[in-house]
């Protein structure tokens, strides 16, 4: 039985999400590395190894993944923080109210 790379990289990007999560880092490294990571894919992959650059395309894929799960919950994290107030019909005066210093004119 062999140990798949895969599951080491799992394993460890996992723990950094609880961690990310638990000391509030910026949800956007993960898709930084991804970014960062698709760039080397490619130059590994013109430089003909296949195989190298398919595992590699798979750690990106985990990457925006987890990037694109941490960004959610920092949203409804952030929705919860600050509820937004239902918007309120607004009454468009047709008169200047009096004593606004200006003069009852027709307001459009």
């Amino acid at each position: 039985m062999t140990f798949d790379p895969v599951y080491g990289f799992l394993a460890v990007l996992l723990a950094y999400m609880v961690y990310s999560e638990w000391v509030r880092l910026d949800s956007r490294y993960p898709v930084a590395a991804a970014l960062i990571l698709l760039v080397i894919d490619a130059v590994i992959d013109a430089a003909g190894d296949t195989n190298l650059a398919n595992v590699i395309a798979v750690y990106v894929f985990f990457l925006l993944a987890a990037g694109v799960f941490l960004l959610l919950v920092d949203h409804v994290r952030e929705a919860r923080a600050h509820p937004e107030t239902p918007p309120s019909r607004k009454r468009k005066p047709s008169v200047a109210e009096p004593g606004s210093g200006s003069s009852d004119k027709l307001v459009e």
